[in-house]
């Protein structure tokens, strides 16, 4: 998600204006989870630590990676202060199922992951599991029209507490060592989860969780089609099915934004055009065209007579000058 993860953390991306952590913690709340362990770097610490100290349900504790630890590591290093049984959630995805029902049919193995099925399989690693709910192997982005199963790993696992006892501290994956040992050990379950699947690890992946929030598929967040942050000032025209203009944000007159994020303080001159793309925290777009998943960082310039399309990414603090990037259509 860069460029904007080097302003914010992802955690704490807004989705419909609500950091994305809280959708999972809301989500956490309606099976009474009362205190969670964050896992985070140290680039974003300071944030995190304010938006800790602000947060009060669930109680947020973090725990600091000083080296790179993986998507499985963070948990040996915290083993001592986790429940014999617990919840684990990826940071950027959130299943918007029951989750009460998910721990209810848990099988009762070490280790469960949460399954959702999708419609194109060849886009993730599916999930095969027998008629006892084992999981008996994954298959990494299978060809199209070839998988087995249309479930895949939800980013949301029920385990317990010894699953790490055979673990030292350090780098530790889930997908390239946990979840293989415990295949292999016949000790990993899978259970289907049917709800919306909000992710918001790729661009295009953040501004599609903002289309289904914005058509009223989501029960943890709301949004109007068209959403004016507090301050926002919209005297420009806002297209299609949706868009989010965040608070004090200005699309003036004479300039169009379909289907886009327009984040907190940004600014889009008259004259410009931005579709399906994402401009940064006080960001300026001057009479220039954004498009196709193109995301400007904050505090950036893009210069009149520019071209941006085909996921292109600025980077926090840039300037582009006038028609310094420009794009000829193909012969």
């Amino acid at each position: 998600m860069w460029p904007l993860t080097d302003t914010v953390p992802k955690g704490l991306l807004p989705v419909a204006g609500v950091p994305f952590i809280e959708l999972q913690f809301r989500l956490l709340a309606e099976v009474g989870v009362e205190e969670v362990i964050v896992a985070i770097g140290t680039s974003h610490e300071s944030a995190w630590r304010t938006y800790a100290e602000g947060t009060t349900s669930p109680i947020v504790h973090l725990a600091v990676e000083q080296s790179k630890l993986d998507t499985a590591g963070p948990l040996v290093a915290v083993r001592d202060e986790l429940d014999d049984r617990f919840l684990v959630l990826n940071g950027d995805v959130v299943l918007e199922g029951s989750l009460g029902q998910f721990v209810e049919d848990a099988p009762d193995l070490p280790a469960v992951l949460s399954l959702v099925g999708v419609e194109d399989t060849s886009a993730y690693g599916v999930v095969v599991t027998n008629d006892l709910g084992k999981v008996e192997r994954f298959i990494e982005k299978p060809p199209p029209g070839t998988a087995p199963t249309n479930a895949v790993n939800a980013g949301m696992y029920l385990m317990s507490r010894s699953v790490f006892d055979a673990y030292d501290e350090g780098a530790l994956s889930f997908e390239q060592t946990v979840f293989p040992s415990l295949v292999e050990q016949g000790l990993l379950g899978g259970v289907k989860i049917d709800g919306v699947w909000l992710d918001i690890g790729t661009p295009p992946l953040y501004l599609q969780t903002h289309r289904d929030v914005a058509a009223g598929n989501s029960r943890l967040v709301n949004m109007e089609p068209a959403h004016h942050g507090i301050g926002a000032n919209v005297a420009g025209d806002l297209d299609g099915n949706w868009n989010f203009i965040g608070p004090g944000a200005v699309v003036e007159e004479g300039a169009r934004v379909r289907e886009s994020i327009v984040l907190a303080g940004a600014t889009i001159r008259s004259g410009s055009v931005v579709e399906d793309s994402i401009v940064g925290w006080n960001a300026v777009v001057e009479n220039a065209r954004i498009s196709d998943t193109t995301v400007i960082g904050a505090g950036a310039v893009v210069g009149e007579g520019c071209e941006l399309t085909a996921g292109v990414r600025i980077g926090p603090g840039s300037s582009l000058s006038a028609r310094s990037v420009t794009f000829e259509p193909p012969s």
